[in-house]
């Protein structure tokens, strides 16, 4: 396969851009010096990791986080590793714990709680953490601590070309309510599909329409008051949208919102036109716009301010895309000129000279390391980032390309003036051809998530199919019908639905009732079964404990007798012995020698007396547990054969009631589909007005909450 980059050419070029970028990121923030602080807060105790995170980290991450098993490449168990952070990035922000991602698994205000599969740590401990990370996350007590604050949270630390930690970026409930509606649908100018979500926008007049990929179903309208969309771009890790538009020689603008709450979070550009083209950079530093003064404008969106001007194209700009890493940003005219541009310093980088059509579109393979480009001219172009070589060129529609898109595996999607939407690998073989629509193809993209492909024509029709197989799936509203109108609609559902569901009800509920009395008393049985079948096992755990006991009881009287037994012989003849030595010993008095073996013979007999009685005694407390235990099994064993009997009854009883379920339950079964059938489709009919009702509220609530936040 023909070698299309200088592998080390490209990294050193890549690795100079990258450096300017970062170059500029520390422009834009400020150093704080920890001495700036007021005098009380020196006289608080210092929060550091080694003397006060370490050990909280110890006790609850290092299992996971520590040098040999880095889950998440992420290490705890040193300030070097934690300061690293893992594979998704910075770990801690110094300064600023609401805004440091392990703060947020910590207090599980994000995904994945940590640590995993347990309760959040002890409030203590969070504050603990919380206040370590506010003050500058210092490593010891001798750290000086330096705190970056940045004018605006906006861009992220690198390029974002891997998938985010956390769920789908999805959007909250919105408003459904069209700003727009009418009688025939309008030429669909964009669509864009979410990288990382089944989540597609749709540009329509005054608004943009989000779509589930997924289920096909309307999610929200976002308004888009400048004018008509010309340009979606969600950004590269899924959390923004971009939108850019006007009015036609009148005013331009780009619009981003925030896809999980749906706010509006910038806008940038003052055209005097409608902005055409435009793009969000995947660090999300700046926004890049194209509209028919022909010049590229870059905003820096920390500031809102221009960060530069490019000013090489000779006809109106119709497309641009920052490479996925932010190193570059490509751009195209009516014309067919294309270039590319060093993103953050706007210097030209290379010309891409072939296209002798106006560029339709532009789209980057997810490693930055080829763009593709297409054309009025018919054809789509694959370009190398090396020197600008085109590597690949085919014409993909006859009378013109309008459209192209990188899916995420490196397949392209494209549609055009032929009608037709199509499916291609990068070497230009055909995959899938869709059936054509009524008029031109106008845009085209892709979801990775589903698999599905996007396209629009010029009557504003919108279409869905299968990547894999081009079968089409369904289809999307650029002109969705006001909710009023779907509430009358399915109001008058409602009555049909319910006299019939109530005729259907009455016959199933009398078959269900027979069925539900059988299944109550097998119910009843079978927990009486169990209580049985418990107490009986009881019962059998009672009497073999007391065998148990018995034999331990016989065999420990019988040790005692033997003992007993074995004290006796020798404790007489001692207390022989003894009387003798006592006699004579009275009989010679004075004797000390007489006296004291008189003495011994006595010790030794009490000795062995107070052994006979101690083992008397045990024997006696193993006679009582033998008398014990008897008893017991006397008791048990009559228990256990009433219980035995008891069970057998409730087994047979249940066998019985089973006998006569099955045959209600078959009685109940045709009426009882019947009457689902009807009650589902009254519940839906019902839902539906709950529904667009509950919608028509919301819509008002939203636009008053929008109309008092503009005051």
């Amino acid at each position: 396969m023909k070698n299309l980059l200088s592998t080390e050419w490209h990294n050193l070029t890549r690795s100079l851009l990258i450096a300017s970028g970062l170059v500029s990121i520390a422009l834009f923030s400020t150093p704080v010096s920890a001495e700036e602080k007021k005098e009380d807060d020196k006289k608080k105790p210092k929060i550091t990791y080694d003397e006060h995170i370490k050990p909280i980290f110890r006790a609850k991450c290092f299992a996971c986080h520590n040098t040999d098993k880095k889950a998440s490449g992420l290490d705890l168990t040193n300030y070097t590793g934690l300061m690293q952070g893992g594979a998704a990035g910075e770990s801690v922000a110094p300064g600023d714990a609401q805004g440091s991602y392990l703060y947020m698994l910590v207090t599980h205000e994000s995904e994945p709680f940590m640590p995993p599969k347990a309760d959040k740590l002890p409030a203590n401990e969070l504050a603990l953490i919380q206040e370590w990370i506010t003050a500058g996350a210092p490593e010891n007590a001798g750290s000086k601590v330096t705190l970056k604050k940045p004018k605006f949270d906006f861009a992220l630390q690198g390029a974002s070309t891997g998938k985010p930690a956390g769920p789908p970026p999805m959007p909250p409930h919105l408003s459904l309510e069209p700003i727009v509606h009418t009688s025939l649908p309008t030429t669909v100018t964009a669509l864009a599909t979410n990288p990382w979500s089944s989540l597609a926008a749709v540009a329509g007049q005054k608004q943009v329409l989000l779509y589930n990929t997924n289920t096909l179903q309307l999610l929200g309208v976002l308004p888009f008051p400048e004018g008509v969309p010309h340009v979606l771009k969600f950004s590269r890790n899924g959390s923004l949208l971009l939108a850019g538009g006007g009015h036609a020689a009148a005013s331009g603008r780009v619009v981003v919102w925030d896809v999980k709450t749906g706010k509006r979070l910038f806008e940038v550009g003052d055209e005097l036109d409608s902005v055409l083209c435009a793009d969000i950079s995947s660090d999300q530093r700046f926004i890049a716009l194209g509209s028919p003064s022909k010049v590229i404008r870059v905003y820096s969106t920390s500031t809102g301010e221009l960060a530069y001007e490019i000013r090489k194209h000779t006809d109106w700009m119709t497309s641009l895309a920052f490479s996925p890493d932010s190193v570059l940003l490509c751009s195209g005219d009516r014309n067919g000129g294309a270039f590319v541009w060093e993103a953050a310093s706007g210097n030209e980088y290379l010309t891409l000279k072939g296209h002798k059509g106006g560029i339709t579109g532009i789209t980057w393979r997810s490693d930055s390391n080829l763009v593709a480009t297409s054309s009025e001219d018919q054809s789509v172009k694959l370009w190398e980032v090396q020197n600008g070589s085109n590597i690949k060129s085919w014409n993909a529609h006859g009378g013109g390309t309008s459209s192209v898109e990188f899916a995420r595996d490196g397949r392209l999607v494209t549609c055009g003036r032929d009608r037709v939407t199509k499916v291609w690998d990068q070497s230009g073989k055909q995959l899938i051809a869709t059936p054509a629509f009524g008029d031109i193809a106008v845009s085209v993209t892709i979801c990775d998530e589903t698999n599905r492909v996007i396209a629009s024509d010029w009557t504003g029709k919108i279409k869905v199919w299968n990547a894999a197989d081009g079968k089409e799936v369904g289809e999307l509203s650029a002109n969705p019908v006001p909710l009023a109108e779907r509430l009358t609609a399915a109001t008058a559902g409602v009555q049909a639905s319910q006299a019939n569901h109530q005729k259907l009800l009455a016959a199933a509920q009398a078959d269900q009732a027979a069925v539900a009395k059988i299944n109550a008393d097998i119910a009843a049985t079978q927990k009486q079964q169990t209580d049985l079948q418990n107490g009986l096992n009881g019962l059998n755990a009672n009497l073999a404990a007391a065998q148990k006991a018995l034999a331990a009881a016989q065999t420990g009287a019988t040790n005692s007798t033997n003992q007993i037994k074995a004290i006796e012989p020798p404790l007489a003849a001692i207390k022989e012995a003894h009387a003798k030595a006592d006699a004579i010993s009275k009989q010679i008095a004075g004797d000390a020698e007489l006296s004291e073996a008189a003495a011994k013979l006595k010790s030794a007999v009490d000795k062995r007396e107070a052994a006979k009685a101690a083992e008397q005694k045990t024997l006696a407390v193993h006679q009582a547990a033998v008398k014990d235990n008897q008893q017991k099994i006397a008791q048990y064993t009559p228990q256990i054969k009433q219980t035995t009997d008891a069970l057998n009854a409730a087994k047979t009883k249940v066998a019985e009631l089973q006998k006569t379920l099955k045959p209600a339950t078959d009685k109940a079964t045709a009426s009882q589909n019947a009457a689902n059938a009807a009650a589902a489709a009254l519940t839906a009919a019902q839902n539906e007005v709950k529904r667009w009702q509950a919608e028509i509220e919301f819509s008002k609530q939203s636009n008053n909450a929008q109309a008092s936040a503009a005051k």
